[in-house]
């Protein structure tokens, strides 16, 4: 270390370097004295650091013990509140839920099921009573609930006219504030119910209720199906028929012996109006349930709910489908109209019931039936007319427009109605299904559709057939006349009576929209081949009344003899037709003109060629040639 007397030299250089060089060892020796010393803090700390760290772990499972035992004590006075609550809420359990106040009492059911939940974490023998109570509570407190939900539901359920509404929304069902109450008491129940397992059957609970409203809503409906079907029943025999007749032979003498021009109204089928109005409900009450059921079991709930209704309209299908296999051929319109009503509701019914669904298979089955009876009914009429009459459906002996006839024809002016439905259900069936097993020269089978794959063109040739069917129909019951003179009128008659329903149904306009008569979709080639039946049969009725003069040529017979001859047969040709039914005014001047034409210049030409003025000639002309036409003109009247 320098000495103080030590004197600094600006100038001598070596001096300042052994100054430094000395500061700098000075400086060394501290810097190896501070590190031993540093070197000696740092093994302490760590020595320090072993010695606490015991302690502290000790004082954390200190700290976690005392956490524990104050939960604990916590818990455990928890738990001895819970032994209680059965105790405290007794009363407002049994007493049952105030309608206007229904918290307190949801509130006493979730303080039992939370003491509940807690008892049945412990297992503690001293619990068991107390879990046994809180269990009987909660059954009772959640069966006054499930009570108060039905009593709720029944006020308005008894039954409503579904025809006085025109459509689901229209339909009453319940004010806002009952639904909102039976839409909150549903979703607890349905949520408590889940926790503590109880069966409340609510599902059960609502269907029940509501499907009896349904029934009695529906039941005017199905009373008017089994009305219809027991007014209108072949089963009770007919005046003058046994009572072993088969149902379908009663059928069948009503369409041939039954005249009736008003068989059906469209829309007017009970079974239509039961359909209309089950939808409707049925939409109003899947509404309904949506509102008030908790969504997971809403749909289980409106299926459940409608289950009954549904099998009762399909059971009325099902009587409906046997009441037609034994009912007359104009009961296929009505068929008609409940199969066209079932199609346009089955989108509506499909999108009320689950696809693949029992009940919706029921529909479609009922639909499939309809159209199986329809498709068979084309036939049934054909096989009528190809044998129309037997003992019990002869025309009867008045040369009159047979019943079978007007029938058939007022048959098809109401067929055309549903001409959209059938051309859809012709189609598939193929053109001429009606005519299978018959020989394609019989005189009432045309030969094809004009384009057999349109369902129009397949319809028309229906007609066609039916027409020329009926043609033959009436040739037939001509030859049951038992008089010749009898057998042409009929012809006539008839024949007259089937060219006046297809001409006044072809219409001349050019509206296409009014085309839909009977001629317009026969054609005019039908209306001309029984024209000319009609000529045919004209001259077959003259010709009856020229037989009256056959005495005329006789030469073995007197003037006077031949006259006697003639007005004997003309007065019992006269008097036979005042007996015939002709009340078609062209057909009765049609008939008089023939036979006037076809006796009277005949008759004054005989009297011309036999002038004879003796005693018994005179007494022999009965009839002067005016009285001829007098009697004639008068011979059809009454």
């Amino acid at each position: 270390m320098p000495s103080d007397s030590y004197l600094y030299d600006n100038g001598d250089e070596e001096a300042e370097l052994e100054f430094l060089r000395e500061s700098l060892e000075q400086m060394d020796t501290l810097t190896d004295k501070t590190t031993q010393l540093l070197k000696v803090f740092d093994i302490r700390l760590k020595n320090l650091g072993r010695v606490i760290a015991p302690i502290y772990k000790s004082t954390q499972k200190l700290t976690r013990l005392y956490d524990n035992v104050e939960a604990t004590t916590s818990s455990l006075d928890d738990i001895l509140l819970f032994f209680n609550v059965a105790k405290d809420e007794s009363d407002t359990i049994r007493a049952g839920p105030d309608e206007s106040e229904l918290l307190p009492y949801l509130d006493s059911i979730n303080r039992l099921k939370d003491a509940g939940d807690a008892l049945n974490q412990l297992d503690l023998e001293s619990a068991s009573q107390s879990r046994k109570e809180i269990h009987e509570l909660l059954k009772i407190g959640l069966g006054n609930l499930s009570q108060l939900f039905s009593q709720w539901l029944k006020q308005h359920s008894g039954g409503i006219d579904p025809a006085a509404y025109v459509s689901a929304a229209d339909i009453p069902t319940f004010p806002t504030d009952t639904v909102k109450l039976l839409s909150m008491l549903a979703t607890y129940l349905n949520l408590v119910n889940d926790e503590v397992s109880y069966d409340l059957r609510l599902t059960k609970t609502y269907a029940s209720i509501r499907t009896r409203h349904l029934q009695k809503s529906l039941a005017q409906f199905s009373d008017m199906c089994g009305g219809y079907m027991r007014r209108n029943s072949a089963e009770a025999p007919m005046p003058g028929h046994g009572d072993g007749a088969s149902r379908s032979a009663l059928a069948e003498i009503r369409f041939c012996t039954v005249r009736n021009e008003n068989w059906y109204e469209p829309g007017s089928s009970p079974f239509v109006q039961y359909t209309v109005n089950i939808v409707k409900l049925f939409q109003a009450e899947r509404d309904l349930v949506r509102h008030i059921m908790p969504t997971v079991i809403s749909d289980e709930t409106f299926r459940a709910t409608i289950e009954r209704p549904v099998e009762s309209y399909s059971g009325t299908g099902e009587m409906f489908m046997t009441y037609f296999y034994g009912s007359p051929v104009y009961e296929t319109l009505h068929a008609l109209d409940i199969y066209g009503s079932l199609l346009e509701t089955e989108a509506a019914l499909a999108a009320l019931l689950p696809p693949k669904h029992e009940q919706n298979n029921a529909m479609a089955k009922m639909i499939a039936r309809f159209q199986m009876h329809l498709n068979k009914s084309f036939v049934a009429l054909f096989s009528l007319l190809r044998s129309p009459f037997k003992e019990d459906t002869m025309p009867r002996q008045t040369g009159g427009v047979s019943e079978l006839v007007s029938n058939t024809l007022t048959f098809l002016s109401y067929l055309i109605g549903y001409k959209d439905l059938l051309v859809n259900l012709f189609l598939p069936l193929g053109d001429g299904h009606w005519n299978q097993g018959v020989a394609q020269d019989s005189p009432h089978v045309s030969h094809h559709a004009s384009d057999p794959n349109d369902g129009m063109s397949i319809f028309q040739h229906y007609l066609r057939d039916v027409v020329d069917a009926l043609s033959y129909t009436i040739e037939q019951g001509g030859k049951m006349m038992k008089r010749p003179t009898l057998q042409f009128v009929f012809l006539i008659n008839n024949h007259s009576y089937l060219a006046r329903a297809l001409r006044d149904t072809m219409y001349a306009g050019d509206d296409e929209s009014q085309s839909l008569g009977l001629g317009d979709l026969v054609g005019r080639s039908a209306l001309m081949r029984i024209e000319a039946q009609i000529e045919r049969s004209r001259k077959g009725y003259s010709a009856t009344w020229k037989a009256l003069m056959g005495s005329f040529p006789a030469a073995t017979l007197s003037p006077p003899e031949k006259l006697a001859l003639f007005c004997q047969g003309f007065d019992e040709m006269v008097r036979s037709q005042k007996s015939y039914d002709i009340f078609d005014g062209d057909v009765r001047a049609m008939l008089i003109a023939d036979a006037t034409e076809a006796i009277v210049p005949d008759y004054e030409t005989f009297l011309r060629q036999n002038p004879d003025k003796s005693p018994e000639f005179a007494r022999a002309m009965k009839y002067a040639p005016r009285d001829l036409r007098r009697k004639i003109s008068n011979m059809l009247d009454d």
